[in-house]
């Protein structure tokens, strides 16, 4: 089996109960992220596409970190806690990957993990051998 390599990206502090990204041979597992910067704190406030941004920064500063690039991403999955809300992280989706998009699913749940957060998306990547 192929050796399991965290991937914390520069600036984001180790959390000891996951790893933003696991890389796993040429793939990569990029856990859920949410609208929080390096420090924690909540981006966008309660406007979904200005959340998606984050989410998307964040997922971008996993993948580069892991030496790929968002044209390597193959699937996302996106949670969100409202379908009302679907238009601004679409729009950020399609933003994000303009041509060639990833495989895609977006489940609309009760919640997250913390009430203000309106959308969370992980991604699965091929890294470049």
């Amino acid at each position: 089996m192929p050796e399991r390599t965290p991937i914390i990206p520069a600036g984001i502090s180790p959390n000891p109960a996951l790893s933003p990204g696991v890389r796993v041979g040429d793939l990569l597992f990029v856990s859920g992220n949410v609208a929080v910067d390096s420090s924690g704190n909540l981006v966008g406030g309660s406007d979904c596409e200005a959340q998606s941004r984050q989410v998307m920064a964040n997922i971008r500063a996993i993948v580069e970190a892991a030496g790929g690039k968002m044209e390597d991403v193959a699937k996302i999955t996106c949670f969100i806690t409202d379908i009302n809300h679907y238009s601004g992280y679409a729009k950020v989706r399609s933003e994000t990957w303009p041509s060639s998009p990833p495989a895609s699913s977006t489940v609309v749940v009760a919640g997250l993990v913390r009430p203000e957060f309106l959308v969370e998306v992980e991604a699965i990547v091929r890294l470049p051998g």
